[in-house]
């Protein structure tokens, strides 16, 4: 039954031994462990608020951020919009350079053509009268190397004016 109800003797031992473990832990181990708790708690406590601001930073980061995407869309937009109205400018003077260009080279084509036109017809009309002096030359000189019958034409010639 000893085990079961303690005796005095041990309730003081226990009592004292409990109390000098207790005032050793207060004087050598209470403090040291205390103090390293309180240092845990500030940097956590410190680390807490650091990464609130972090976040609040993040959060502004984040805002800037989205403006700064919606300003710099709005000047890709402005810019995209401004080179399409230069491409449409450098299309038109490039489409109306090449009407005029197009236009010069079909008037020049024109001028020439007539102009080779022109030659041919003078060279046609050339080679018809030397054709017709030629044929003319030779029709004479067959006709008139009869004497008889060149006297007989000149006869009916002056015969013909005499009448008019």
């Amino acid at each position: 039954m000893e085990l079961v109800t303690p005796g005095i003797g041990l309730i003081f031992w226990m009592t004292l031994s409990f109390g000098l473990v207790l005032v050793i832990l207060r004087k050598f181990a209470w403090k040291p462990i205390l103090s390293t708790i309180k240092e845990r708690e500030a940097y956590i406590a410190g680390s807490i608020r650091e990464s609130k601001r972090i976040q609040r930073e993040l959060a502004e980061l984040d805002a800037t951020k989205e403006k700064l995407l919606v300003v710099a869309r709005g000047k890709a937009e402005e810019l995209i919009q401004q080179a399409k109205k230069e491409a449409d400018v450098v299309i038109k003077n490039a489409q109306k350079q090449a009407r005029e260009e197009a236009s010069k080279i079909i008037e020049n084509a024109k001028n020439s053509i007539f102009a080779e036109r022109k030659a041919a017809e003078r060279e046609i009309r050339q080679q018809i009268i030397n054709l017709t002096v030629d044929m003319t030359r030779r029709v004479l000189q067959d006709e008139f190397t009869d004497v008889k019958k060149n006297n007989q034409y000149v006869e009916k010639l002056l015969g013909d004016i005499q009448l008019n």
